[in-house]
């Protein structure tokens, strides 16, 4: 292939490229994800126990982020910061349920009931019946060892609808058979299409000893009475019994239900389902948390803040235009147009991303997109610079493209990677928005390798095969074209 042939190739490589990603934006409707500071969400700073240890700490972020992935937030920062965890969720607007299920320790235990009682009265065992209206009069530890009294949640027989706290039921609990980390996945599962109430359930999945522990235990279970409460197998999340189904019928004495399958059957909703089986899957907090705060942030302040880092930014890069257009005159026009190419191709490429990897954009990466158009107009100069040495030393502009340009991109390879390199540290060591400034940093910097290979090269290598470009005098290089070289000693 000619080197004319390959570098129109180049120049129409990157055409298509950029043609192609606008075109499926446009096609799809797709915007930018954006940030925190840009569209608004929560952020909560959730403060463990003292007794709590770094390991343990370290877990918790670990499943917090876990949960809030599967939430689908876009660009969540979920960070330590001593005893501390922060947690920020952009475009969250069910801050509370979200807050929820973040926070919650999911203790999970499977007990036997032992007894029903009827609302209002007290049970004859040494247990402490606790306060269905009052979450402080439950027991701060749940030991799972011992007799227990939980309350259940209750609904109307007639309505279906749930009862207020205040006419639940009691149970008396024997000790835990099971526990959450018998549990291997839960998922949400909708009404049955063949009749019964129209309610939500969870179906969960159990480890290898949890499927035995629930065999054993649903075997026993199975051995009363058809319709005696000792029938029922209790599920408590965080002291509460969400469901204490009866083994049916078919389930025989000493035998039990095989297979390492069980279902939380409840007046469950869609959402609450699907909050029970996420807390579930992803497991429960080693270390108990408390809000200390608990912020909603408004997106006005930050596209304030936005309006003007753009006007600043255009002002600046109206100066650098200005700047390039005076000293390199007709090149000054390439870096405009290098420019233009550039930021269409990175913005792109953001919300692309922000489909795809659920890449948001925020104040600080927006930051780090201005900073590294800065870094592309470096790299032409970098270049139309070695161009003005090879011209200078009496070369004709034709014959001075190539090896300006071999100069050239050692030197933007190099310091494309320090930067780079920068970037990759700063994502990595630091937290909160700075990451995002640095991702962007980094991204922006691949791309300029890769627009300076298909556009800045080719463009000039083309535009010195024309007698136009050679001869012209408009060209930051054109005072030079045709003059002797200058002797070392300055003499003419």
């Amino acid at each position: 292939m000619t080197p004319r042939r390959r570098f129109r190739t180049a120049l129409l490589t990157l055409l298509v490229l950029i043609a192609g990603i606008w075109g499926i934006i446009a096609g799809l409707g797709l915007e930018p994800r954006l940030g925190l500071d840009l569209q608004g969400g929560i952020s909560v700073v959730l403060t463990a126990d003292e007794s709590a240890d770094s390991g343990s700490i370290d877990k918790a972020v670990d499943i917090i982020r876990n949960r809030v992935d599967a939430l689908g937030v876009a660009e969540p920062d979920i960070s330590r910061q001593g005893n501390n965890v922060l947690v920020q969720l952009p475009g969250v607007e069910e801050r509370q349920a979200a807050l929820d299920i973040i926070g919650r320790t999911a203790q999970l235990r499977f007990r036997t009931v032992l007894e029903v009682l009827p609302t209002g009265s007290e049970p004859f065992t040494a247990a402490t019946p606790p306060d269905c209206t009052d979450l402080s009069s439950f027991p701060e530890q749940d030991d799972p060892t011992k007799e227990v009294v939980h309350c259940t949640r209750t609904v109307d027989t007639a309505t279906g609808a749930e009862l207020p706290p205040s006419q639940w039921e009691k149970l008396r609990l024997g000790p835990a058979a099971l526990s959450g980390v018998d549990v291997a996945g839960a998922k949400a599962e909708p009404p049955s299409t063949t009749g019964g109430a129209l309610t939500w359930s969870v179906s969960l999945n159990l480890t290898g000893d949890g499927a035995k522990k629930f065999t054993d235990v649903t075997g026993k279970l199975a051995c009363n009475p058809d319709g005696d409460p000792k029938r029922q197998l209790a599920i408590v999340l965080d002291q509460i019994v969400e469901s204490h189904p009866q083994m049916g019928t078919e389930v025989q004495c000493n035998q039990g239900i095989s297979g390492g399958t069980a279902t939380i059957s409840g007046n469950f909703t869609q959402d609450e389902a699907t909050e029970l089986a996420l807390v579930l899957r992803y497991g429960a907090l080693p270390v108990s948390f408390e809000p200390s705060t608990f912020t909603t942030v408004s997106p006005t302040l930050g596209k304030e803040s936005l309006n003007g880092g753009l006007i600043a930014a255009l002002i600046g890069l109206s100066i650098v235009f200005i700047y390039v257009a005076l000293f390199y005159r007709f090149l000054g026009l390439l870096i405009w147009l290098g420019i233009l190419v550039h930021a269409g191709f990175t913005f792109g490429v953001v919300i692309i991303l922000g489909e795809t990897a659920g890449f948001a954009l925020t104040l600080a990466g927006i930051a780090g997109l201005i900073v590294s158009l800065g870094i592309a107009a470096d790299s032409f100069i970098v270049y139309f610079e070695r161009l003005k040495d090879e011209v200078q030393s009496g070369k004709s502009v034709r014959a001075s493209v190539d090896r300006a340009w071999e100069s050239a991109w050692r030197t933007i390879v190099a310091a494309d990677l320090v930067t780079a390199l920068a970037a990759f540290v700063l994502y990595f060591l630091a937290v909160g928005s700075v990451r995002g400034f640095a991702l962007m940093l980094g991204l922006s910097t691949a791309l300029d390798l890769f627009i300076s290979y298909l556009y800045m090269h080719p463009a000039v290598w083309l535009l010195a095969q024309t007698k136009t470009f050679n001869e012209s005098k408009t060209l930051g290089i054109g005072r030079v074209v045709g003059e002797a070289p200058v002797p070392a000693g300055g003499a003419r």
